[in-house]
């Protein structure tokens, strides 16, 4: 049952999470200035993947969370892809959508297919052309994401107050 200190307790979490992501981006900004002046071992790429694979463990989290107090309706199978194409719905008078234009989803998207290419190398290296091109993706995602994460949350204080 949705109670407005329930509600609350909801923003507290996302908060956090928000917190831990400005800590890994911070982490992946450090890990992507090494490469740009010039580590290029990989290793290096490794460090700066590892952040990406971070950065959206804390998103997925995030996004679980509404999830499961709005609707904790998922399917087993590819519940990944599942997820974040709940976070761009809109449910009238159950919860907002997280995404605030299509083309946000899209790039958590590419994020989380970089994330499973990641878990699946077995013992290949990172392609530093596709690693590169992740990371502005990351980049451009991660910037956006205060405003989101503050509209959002902006939104459930609204719907709590309407408890």
């Amino acid at each position: 049952m949705r109670t407005y200190e329930s509600l609350l307790a909801l923003i507290q979490e996302l908060e956090g999470d928000a917190t831990d992501i400005d800590r890994v981006m911070a982490r992946n900004r450090t890990a992507w200035e090494r490469i740009e002046h010039g580590a290029d071992d990989p290793v290096d790429w490794g460090a700066l993947a590892f952040t990406i694979h971070t950065a959206y463990g804390v998103l997925e989290n995030y996004f679980l969370r509404i999830s499961k107090y709005f609707e904790n309706n998922l399917p087993p199978e590819r519940w990944h892809q599942a997820l974040v194409d709940k976070m761009a719905i809109d449910i009238p008078g159950v919860r907002p959508t997280f995404f605030s234009d299509a083309s946000q989803k899209g790039l958590v998207k590419e994020i989380v297919r970089f994330r499973h290419r990641v878990r699946n190398l077995y013992g290949e290296d990172l392609n530093p052309e596709k690693t590169m091109h992740v990371q502005r993706t990351v980049e451009t995602f991660f910037a956006e994401f205060p405003r989101i994460h503050r509209e959002f949350v902006s939104k459930l204080h609204g719907i709590a107050d309407a408890l």
